[in-house]
């Protein structure tokens, strides 16, 4: 028992270091150091998205994207227990954050006078040589899950290997909390470096399940002059406010958008975070402004008598109004970061503007 916890104690440890610097968690990694330490060999990890449409599953051999080949697309609609995990995973509104465990062992849920001819063990016997399973879920609304796999030699799991398998989850949990907030932070720092760039007096940065994960008191201000007592006296990153759906409902697939409600104009720009299993996390950041106030509108230059925008200008003007930064415009147009900056000093200087935001104005009044 003593070299099981050291054991378990060593795997945290070298997760929670490795939590810091890898791009994803739910990897063949993760499975190898689940082996070396609990002894787990047969794992099996599904991804999805949060509306439950199936992305991929990952196993020894690496990652398989769903295609109309895929082999769990026989079972797809058949799969009751992928089923009910999504329907508890939406109704407790699950996250990233959860260490609660959240097992779900396949006999429990499929009654024992039809498990052994049932669709779900022969897809278990066909793809994996496996008869019995255990799923771990995680994430927004269960997007990714864990199987453990045994034999039909091997038998069922057992109520010490269940104790063993709720250990886990907490351990793997824990972990995949504390990655998330590491990620979510880099992301709302990256996102706030383009907003000081642009020169909003007013942000907000919210995720796809109407979650303020930052925001300054003008906008605080803004809002409690649009929806009054709808509006709290500081935002909580851990509540939904349900009103953000009159941003974000519409135009869900553009990257950039605005709308104009009362006098202040929204401008909300999209940010995705992918990863190689098909699972896409969303962000938004969303800039305020009061119509009528510190609004920078210039003329078009007269092209007889000063040069305007080069074509290569006007792309770098026209993508900077689209909310990218100079790195993403220098991988865009295959240039050197430096060339961009150059390129916006010369954009800056015929457009007679100080700032990204006060281009995006001149842009939108003279482009458009």
């Amino acid at each position: 028992m003593k070299n099981e916890t050291i054991d378990q104690m060593k795997f945290f440890s070298e997760m929670a270091e490795r939590q810091l610097t890898v791009r994803e968690m739910f990897t063949n990694d993760l499975m190898d150091k689940i082996e070396e330490t609990f002894g787990w060999s047969k794992i099996l990890i599904f991804y999805f998205t949060p509306s439950n449409e199936f992305l991929s599953w990952r196993n020894r051999e690496g990652m398989l994207l769903n295609d109309e080949s895929h082999p769990y697309r026989e079972i797809i609609k058949n799969d009751v227990i992928r089923n009910i995990i999504y329907e508890d995973g939406l109704k407790d509104k699950l996250t990233c954050f959860n260490v609660t465990p959240r097992l779900y062992k396949a006999t429990d849920i499929i009654k024992s006078i039809d498990y052994n001819n049932s669709c779900y063990v022969r897809f278990l016997k066909e793809n994996f040589n496996a008869h019995y399973s255990v799923t771990l879920s995680f994430g927004i609304n269960a997007y990714i899950n864990m199987v453990f796999l045994k034999t039909e030699k091997e038998g069922d799991f057992t109520s010490h290997e269940i104790d063993e398998l709720n250990k886990l989850y907490i351990y793997v949990a824990n972990c995949y909390k504390t990655y998330k907030k590491y990620e979510q932070a880099n992301i709302v720092s990256k996102l706030q470096s383009n907003i000081i760039t642009m020169g909003a007096k007013a942000y907000i940065i919210t995720d796809d399940f109407r979650h303020i994960l930052s925001y300054n008191q003008t906008a605080h201000k803004y809002l409690k002059n649009i929806l009054g007592s709808f509006i709290p006296e500081k935002f909580i990153s851990s509540a939904a406010y349900y009103w953000l759906a009159l941003l974000l409902e519409d135009d869900i697939h553009k990257m950039v958008s605005k709308k104009i409600i009362k006098n202040y104009e929204f401008t909300i720009t999209t940010h995705d975070q992918t990863y190689s299993n098909g699972i896409i996390d969303r962000y938004y950041w969303i800039t305020i402004l009061k119509l009528g106030e510190n609004e920078i509108v210039r003329p078009i230059s007269n092209a007889a008598t000063k040069p305007l925008l080069t074509q290569t200008e006007y792309r770098v003007s026209e993508l900077i109004y689209k909310g990218l930064t100079y790195k993403d415009i220098s991988k865009e147009l295959l240039v050197s970061y430096h060339t961009v900056k150059s390129h916006v000093q010369n954009i800056y200087t015929k457009c007679e503007v100080k700032s990204r935001f006060e281009l995006s104005k001149w842009w939108e009044h003279n482009m458009k």
